[in-house]
């Protein structure tokens, strides 16, 4: 019993060891978070106090759920799970990206889009995070530019809710993520795709950042969401791990 423990302690060492190798880089899905940065209502709503003290330093912040790069829990909108009960399984998964780049300032994935992805890639795996890439981070951190509104309409793309559904019910997606303020296009009025698939336990990533820079497939998203007791979301630090 002895020696098969230390063999089975030296072989875990052995693979923890060498897990960094399969990780040749890593990168950075998210916007720092600033005072300036873009706001839903273009208010403010984030400040932070920087404090000094004798020989440290910190400080006191605070901020909307719904701030920056974040996390929406699927409590958001009639789930289950606020930010602190998801569970953490659902939080380190493979990685899908499909780019939709390129298109009208309201353009919004389709399911045609999706399955010409998978023609190309390959089936969406069941459990992934799909991350969809529209280059809109570009506009960051220019509230004008960033939300684009219009006569009171916002203007950016967005996932179309068959084409949400067919990721959440047909993929079993755990969680969806976009580099534009919402996974619901700028129009929506009704957040058609959060009514749909927050139901379902599906968490979303807004507000992401370098999503054109990643593979279709072949890595590993780590999100990580400040654990509010009870939130409805929270700033998201999110990572791309790229073999």
């Amino acid at each position: 019993m002895a020696f098969h423990r230390v063999l089975f302690l030296s072989a875990l060492a052995i693979v923890l060891a060498a897990r960094p190798a399969l990780v040749q880089r890593v990168v950075d899905l998210g916007h720092a978070l600033a005072v300036t940065d873009p706001s839903w209502t273009g208010e403010r709503v984030f400040e932070r106090q920087a404090e000094k003290g004798e020989g440290y330093v910190g400080g006191t912040f605070s901020s909307d759920e719904h701030f920056g790069t974040h996390l929406d829990a699927p409590a958001h909108f009639g789930g289950a799970w606020t930010v602190d009960r998801i569970p953490v399984d659902r939080l380190v998964r493979p990685g899908i990206c499909i780019s939709i780049t390129g298109r009208a300032e309201d353009y919004q994935l389709t399911v045609a889009d999706v399955k010409a992805f998978e023609a190309k890639n390959g089936a969406v795996p069941e459990g992934a995070i799909v991350m969809i890439a529209t280059g809109w981070d570009a506009r960051w951190p220019d509230q004008q530019k960033y939300m684009n509104e219009r006569a009171g309409v916002k203007h950016f793309p967005g996932i179309h809710p068959d084409a949400a559904a067919y990721l959440a019910k047909d993929r079993k997606a755990v969680g969806i993520g976009i580099d534009t303020p919402s996974v619901d296009y700028g129009p929506s009025a009704k957040f058609e795709t959060h009514n749909l698939t927050m139901p379902l336990n599906v968490f979303h990533i807004e507000n992401a950042a370098n999503l054109t820079s990643l593979p279709a497939s072949g890595f590993t998203i780590v999100v990580a969401p400040i654990k509010l007791a009870g939130g409805s979301g929270g700033p998201t630090r999110v990572f791309a791990l790229l073999r």
